[in-house]
């Protein structure tokens, strides 16, 4: 339980600190190119070495680890510009809501058993994401209802490919990630790519004087890059433990990052909550706590 509650922590830093970046007025997309940077070397000191060689290319596991490197940096990009064309509320309800792939997955694939009570608790996740998520008067949400147009999009591409994503590193974890090794090459790869990326991306709008370079996103970077390497690694060695199922773990991983994003927002932001966040932030304790227990008959 130890990696779950790391990686839920560590999630909930990345989404405070992306706040910080806001009010600080940093170059999210720069943020982010450099953080990935950040995560190749902090994988590769965690391991003592690059782990990427002639023979890794030629492996099945880079294969996955270039999807998952593109899925790491689309994804992460269309979270930043939903926020901003389409908000914050639906942005969040999309992402979390995404845990119903990887549930669904688990149970046809994997034969993962599902019994009432954690599909109780898995629908109780649910509402609590729409609970914790509705925020605004009616005025403002009209004002919302006015930004959509083809933005609409967004949410949707969003709710698919962070379900990919969990889908994924479920799917790489049980068929190629045997040990930590393993894992690690695998997380660097992926993270490689996403730089890679990234960096081709950013070099081309710098190039064509489309943005400037701000050397306050080196520092963001690094602030956000080493946390990002250690959630994601977290989760796979979570997701390696016999204690719970994936079909559990993913849930209560998304839910206690919900939970702990509101329990900052109260205490460090200041942050006023409605009668509905309060109902969805007991919603996700109940849920977790009848995951769990389903997941244990």
């Amino acid at each position: 339980m130890i990696f779950l509650l790391l990686s839920i922590l560590l999630s909930a830093y990345i989404s405070v600190v992306f706040v910080v970046f806001n009010k600080f007025k940093i170059n999210l997309f720069q943020a982010i190119v450099v953080n990935y940077g950040i995560c190749v070397l902090t994988g590769s000191f965690a391991m003592g070495e690059f782990p990427i060689t002639l023979q890794t290319l030629a492996q099945p596991i880079f294969s996955w680890a270039m999807v998952m490197g593109f899925l790491f940096i689309s994804v992460f990009n269309v979270i930043a510009i939903s926020s901003v064309k389409v908000g914050v509320t639906i942005t969040q309800t999309a992402n979390k809501l995404s845990l119903v792939i990887p549930v669904a997955f688990s149970f046809f694939m994997y034969n993962e058993e599902i019994t009432w009570v954690k599909m109780l608790g898995i629908l109780l996740a649910l509402l609590a994401v729409v609970f914790v998520s509705r925020k605004g008067t009616k005025k403002e949400s009209q004002v919302e209802q006015r930004k959509f147009s083809w933005h609409v999009f967004l949410p949707i591409i969003l709710f698919i490919g962070s379900g990919i994503i969990d889908t994924l590193t479920k799917f790489v974890q049980v068929n190629y990630l045997k040990d930590a090794a393993s894992s690690n090459t695998y997380l660097i790869a992926g993270f490689l790519v996403a730089f890679l990326i990234g960096f081709v991306v950013l070099m081309f709008r710098i190039i064509t004087n489309r943005t400037q370079w701000q050397m306050k996103s080196l520092i963001a970077g690094i602030v956000l890059g080493v946390p990002n390497y250690f959630s994601i690694y977290f989760l796979i060695k979570a997701l390696q433990s016999p204690l719970l199922s994936s079909s559990a773990m993913i849930p209560i991983n998304n839910i206690g990052i919900l939970f702990t994003v509101g329990l900052v927002g109260i205490f460090l932001f200041k942050e006023k909550l409605s009668r509905s966040n309060y109902i969805g932030l007991m919603l996700t304790i109940i849920s977790i706590i009848l995951i769990y227990v389903g997941d244990k008959k």
